[in-house]
């Protein structure tokens, strides 16, 4: 894909869960990337952090134990309220098991439409603004200009505007 779209999206899930499931644990390339690694963008990093993250949670697999297993919470549940919800055990697993999406929207349609309606392209270009505007100065204004007048085409840095447009 050539922009972080759909089609990026699944190609980033499939490649990295492939590779995760190998027993990679380092992947380099694995987020960002665009058009076969021609080129990269700072919404697809966003998003593809929260797809690895969900990748690196399912392939630590389920953990079988008698506590997981919850024979006592599934008894006191079908003997009881008949449901999980009021039981600590299924907050304590919602707060350690369960990745709550950055970007994903779960919202119903209405609360969603009320909101703006925002896809995930949207969602991440916001939190590039957001993490660019606040992303902090390790160089000086003049180690800056010292760097771009020595390396004229590589020292790049990426500004953005107050509207969220990054411009190199």
């Amino acid at each position: 894909s050539k922009i972080p779209d759909a089609q990026a999206a699944y190609e980033n899930a499939i490649t990295n869960t492939l590779a995760g499931l190998s027993g990679a644990n380092l992947i380099y390339e694995s987020s960002g990337m665009l058009a076969s690694l021609l080129g990269a963008s700072y919404e697809a990093f966003v998003i593809n952090d929260e797809i690895i993250g969900n990748i690196i949670r399912c392939n630590r697999g389920i953990e079988i134990t008698d506590e997981t297993l919850s024979f006592e919470v599934i008894k006191d549940a079908v003997e009881g309220a008949g449901h999980f919800l009021g039981n600590d055990q299924t907050i304590n697993v919602m707060e350690t098991e369960y990745l709550y999406p950055k970007l994903g929207d779960r919202l119903p349609p209405a609360q969603w439409e009320e909101l703006g309606k925002q896809d995930m392209w949207q969602k991440a270009k916001l939190k590039v603004t957001e993490l660019m505007q606040n992303y902090p100065d390790y160089i000086t204004e003049e180690q800056d200009r010292q760097l771009r007048e020595r390396f004229p085409n590589i020292a790049l840095v990426l500004e953005v505007t107050e509207a969220g447009n990054g411009r190199w």
